[in-house]
């Protein structure tokens, strides 16, 4: 279990214009005093899901709230200010993309016995639910039950229904969805002033998700996310080999890069259905004519296969990452290879 500390330092957290509906609903709730006992906070990665749990935090441990802002000065927010609240709480990962372990939860669960130390409210946040393997997400369960008074558990979710029903029926669920594009190219025009990149090509490559697309102005992201689409361009033309592109993207973050495929290949299933994609239209002509013939079927079991692959690594199994990507990399070519059987038989 990790404290504030591991949250966001801005302070105080102020909810990004995409959120301000649902963050409306939530201090309507707080002055109604109907804030549930436990909230989900579910949707796409990268679009401020954390975020809006670290303002709801830093607003319910404010003593005099102002229209629905913390103070800055009670003690409350003194204590928030420099990251010492000891009446928030997180429960994380103790490495990225691990399990959340049976431990931590009765370490959390202890914690939440005591009453809070200054009075207010007590505040967890889980983050993400999803990574609670089975006995711990169970742990977590008694503290749902039977919660104690003035208690709040936030769980964030990128992905709800990996979370248990048990734990999800337990919790009031605030789906937030991808934000509007133009409401997001309007937050993210002025922060690629200087950049030679425009706002809409960074959004096209965070596929809409706001801080993905700040995250890839970092460093040399953006380039990375190219090469990474290149090798697989030229996989799929047969100018390389599986094993060549699974030895490249090894040394990257393997879930990052299912994902990022993922993504890829929901476009490519909804380009293929008919629907125009920006991502896809950025691709070279020779690619598009080589999916064009995808069997949707077979796509869709492919994506399947994948998710599953994704499920595995972030259930802290520990699967061999190299011969996981060859594997996918591998079916990738059967797939196209299947893909233009079917279609010859067929006549197209």
């Amino acid at each position: 279990m990790s404290d504030s500390s591991t949250s966001s330092l801005a302070w105080p957290v102020h909810p990004y214009p995409w959120q301000l509906s649902d963050w409306q609903h939530l201090v309507q709730q707080i002055a109604a005093k109907k804030l549930p006992h436990a909230l989900m906070i579910a949707g796409p990665k990268g679009i401020g899901k954390r975020h809006l749990a670290d303002a709801l935090a830093q607003l319910l441990l404010c003593v005099s709230p102002i229209e629905g802002t913390p103070c800055g000065r009670c003690r409350g927010c003194e204590l928030n200010k420099s990251q010492t609240h000891p009446d928030l709480l997180w429960l994380e990962p103790e490495e990225a993309g691990k399990a959340i372990k049976v431990d931590q939860v009765r370490d959390l669960t202890e914690s939440l016995g005591k009453t809070a130390q200054q009075g207010g409210y007590k505040l967890v946040i889980i983050e993400p639910a999803e990574a609670m393997n089975g006995n711990a997400a169970n742990a977590l369960l008694k503290s749902l039950e039977e919660p104690a008074a003035n208690t709040l558990l936030i769980l964030v979710t990128h992905a709800p229904s990996a979370v248990l029903p048990t734990i999800r029926s337990r919790c009031q669920m605030r789906k937030l969805p991808m934000p509007r594009t133009e409401q997001v190219l309007h937050w993210l025009s002025p922060l690629v002033v200087g950049s030679n990149i425009t706002p809409d090509a960074l959004l096209v490559a965070a596929r809409g998700a706001p801080l993905t697309a700040l995250s890839l102005l970092q460093g040399d992201a953006l380039e990375q996310r190219e090469q990474t689409l290149q090798q697989f361009v030229r996989l799929t033309l047969g100018q390389i080999s599986a094993i060549e592109v699974a030895a490249n993207w090894h040394g990257g973050e393997v879930i990052a890069l299912v994902e990022w495929l993922l993504g890829l290949l929901h476009s490519v299933a909804r380009w293929r259905a008919g629907a125009n994609d920006p991502q896809i239209a950025l691709t070279p002509v020779e690619w598009r004519e080589r999916i064009s013939n995808l069997n949707l079927p077979l796509l869709h079991r492919y994506i399947e296969k994948i998710l599953v692959s994704k499920r595995q690594l972030l259930s802290g199994a520990n699967p061999n990452k190299q011969l996981l990507l060859e594997e996918l990399l591998l079916d990738w070519g059967a797939l196209l290879r299947a893909s233009t059987n079917r279609a010859m038989a067929s006549g197209h």
